[in-house]
């Protein structure tokens, strides 16, 4: 403030200077600050998913109950697609059967005991609706479409496993007799891609972004994981592999072998 010749006072502004000091001040705490927004924003986001996978996980239970313990396969048969032995070519490090493109899926058979379809997306999730979404999609209305979200754990649940890595004649379901651990084995995890199981292959690949990106969902760099017992976790993905492969195969040869190959990790995880 100050004072005119007469005696009154006149009104003093900020300087140009001043003000573009405010501005920076203010650009300054915005940056500081908008990482944590982001991160507890994302936090909020993980508790959602791990929520959703939770509610799959009972569906997943209340199946077993009505089904003599036999988990859903990935992909089961229909009217063009039968039941067949190991088409893997190679050295099946990812098995494959003839269900390949089956319009009917693990999801498909566990969606009668879910109450509420939102459980199938992740709020993170932005190739939730990549393509059509889930690969089922293209045989039903719009209205029965699945998004991509989650996946089974293919290297223990995928149909093709005892077929192609065990040596038996045919594809089959899981039994619930032959899980040693259901605490430590995963049974859904979170994913980008329409497939419906992601085996610990994938820990070698990269998300359909490439550079950085990893094929699984992430939440401030971690993932969340659903174990057959029902409960989940908030791990990266080589935390998957601390206890050799028995979060992938439980007791059960793993020939993908996807844990010795970390080093190809994507950059967002580490």
């Amino acid at each position: 403030m100050r004072f005119s010749q007469r005696g009154k006072s006149v009104s003093h502004g900020f300087t140009l200077i001043e003000l573009l000091v405010v501005i920076a001040i203010i650009a300054l705490l915005a940056a500081m600050l908008f990482p944590v927004f982001m991160k507890a924003r994302e936090q909020a986001r993980s508790i959602t998913c791990i929520s959703n996978l939770k509610q799959i996980g009972v569906a997943v239970l209340l199946y077993l109950q009505d089904y003599d313990s036999a988990f859903p396969m990935s992909r089961l048969p229909d009217s063009s697609h039968p039941i067949s032995g190991c088409t893997s070519i190679g050295p099946l490090k990812q098995p494959d059967c003839m269900l390949n493109g089956s319009s009917i899926n693990w999801k498909r058979e566990i969606g009668t005991y879910l109450k509420n379809t939102g459980v199938w997306t992740c709020p993170s999730n932005s190739y939730a609706w990549d393509g059509v979404g889930d690969e089922t999609n293209i045989y039903y209305p719009k209205s029965q479409w699945l998004p991509i979200s989650y996946a089974y754990n293919g290297s223990f649940f995928n149909e093709a496993v005892p077929p192609c890595w065990y040596g038996e004649q045919r594809a089959r379901p899981r039994y619930e007799s032959e899980i040693q651990s259901e605490s430590t084995l995963i049974i859904v995890l979170e994913s980008r891609f329409k497939f419906p199981d992601l085996g610990d292959w994938y820990l070698m690949q990269l998300g359909p972004a490439g550079g950085s990106q990893g094929p699984f969902q992430s939440h401030n760099g971690a993932c969340n994981w659903l174990f057959v017992d029902g409960h989940a976790k908030h791990l990266k993905p080589q935390s998957t592999c601390s206890q050799g492969t028995q979060m992938w195969t439980d007791r059960f040869v793993d020939i993908s072998d996807g844990c010795s190959q970390l080093q190809n990790l994507a950059g967002e995880y580490k």
